[in-house]
């Protein structure tokens, strides 16, 4: 066996890899010990997955709906002192308290000060914890080229022959490498949109339940042929090119085909406002099946060549 980044031989490797880390709630998706190997295993971990998913428009979403991480620690939400030059964090205790933090010890005077005033009904600077997402670009793409690598291996895990393809293709191999590299000389463009609010809801597939609808996945063949990991969290999609740096025919996937999504109505589901409990809730209804979106897929590139 190799490992689909390095090439390496990795049959003694011992590390199972998460296609969508356990961070941010994937238990499923998971590649053969093997396929990544210790090495990039640990590497992509460590200087691709962690500056990501600490940064905060990761790390508040993750803590706003309390998602814990592969250890199942639960993060704290970060925010900041207004007027002062301090980050803090929030988090909630085991008796159920809200527990305020500096993130560095070096402030925690500071942060005790305006806690004292705000006990004492004196005047204090007030803390501001935001649920934005504007992930960093480089960081983001990186990540998006190491997932869409290892879900595509995940497809072709049935056949030997198309892993091998995989591993030996050099259709691949930008994107390999600026996935373990991050290249300076390339500036991989990926495309992110926001589809529906960060709190909408979907059926739980196993017990009906409306459940938070965290994230989904999918790859995506247009009608030049190329093929797009497609990545949704909180509502926000992302698409990134495997074959190459450019979006261009994704935006005219997009276009062509009334700016649907390629993991909610590709697949035959839709977004829908309903009244839950006398609140607006938007709700994602349907299948979502992915035989649904392949047939999809199959359907416009015979309209296209024939």
């Amino acid at each position: 066996m190799r490992c689909i980044f390095c090439k390496s031989e990795s049959t003694n490797s011992k590390s199972v890899e998460h296609v969508i880390p356990e961070s941010l709630g994937s238990k499923t998706i998971v590649l053969p010990q093997g396929l990544v190997c210790d090495k990039c295993n640990n590497y992509f971990s460590n200087k691709v997955e962690r500056p990501l998913l600490t940064h905060p428009s990761f790390r508040n979403i993750r803590a706003w709906y309390q998602v814990p991480n592969k250890k199942g620690k639960l993060p704290s939400v970060k925010g900041i002192i207004a007027g002062e030059d301090v980050d803090i964090s929030l988090k909630i205790g085991k008796n159920g308290k809200f527990i305020i933090q500096p993130e560095e010890e070096k402030f925690r005077n500071k942060l005790e000060i305006q806690i004292d005033k705000a006990a004492n009904g004196e005047v204090f600077s007030p803390f501001i914890f935001k649920l934005e997402f504007d992930p960093p670009k480089k960081e983001m793409s990186r990540f998006l080229a190491k997932m869409g690598l290892e879900f595509l291996a995940f497809r072709f895990l049935k056949n030997k022959d198309l892993i091998e393809f995989l591993i030996d293709s050099d259709h691949y191999d930008p994107i390999r490498n600026f996935a373990k590299t991050g290249n300076n000389s390339i500036e991989w463009t990926y495309s992110m949109r926001k589809l529906y609010p960060i709190e909408t809801k979907m059926c739980h597939p196993v017990t009906g339940e409306l459940v938070m609808a965290g994230f989904g996945y999918d790859l995506l063949l247009n009608h030049r042929r190329e093929s797009y990991f497609i990545f949704l969290y909180y509502g926000f999609e992302f698409a990134i090119n495997l074959g190459g740096p450019s979006i261009k025919g994704y935006e005219e996937w997009l276009e062509k085909n009334d700016q649907i999504s390629p993991i909610i109505e590709r697949n035959g589901a839709k977004v829908v406002k309903e009244i839950i409990d006398g609140k607006d809730t938007f709700v994602i209804r349907g299948d979502l099946d992915l035989n649904t979106g392949r047939i999809f897929d199959n359907k416009q590139l015979k309209e296209y060549f024939i």
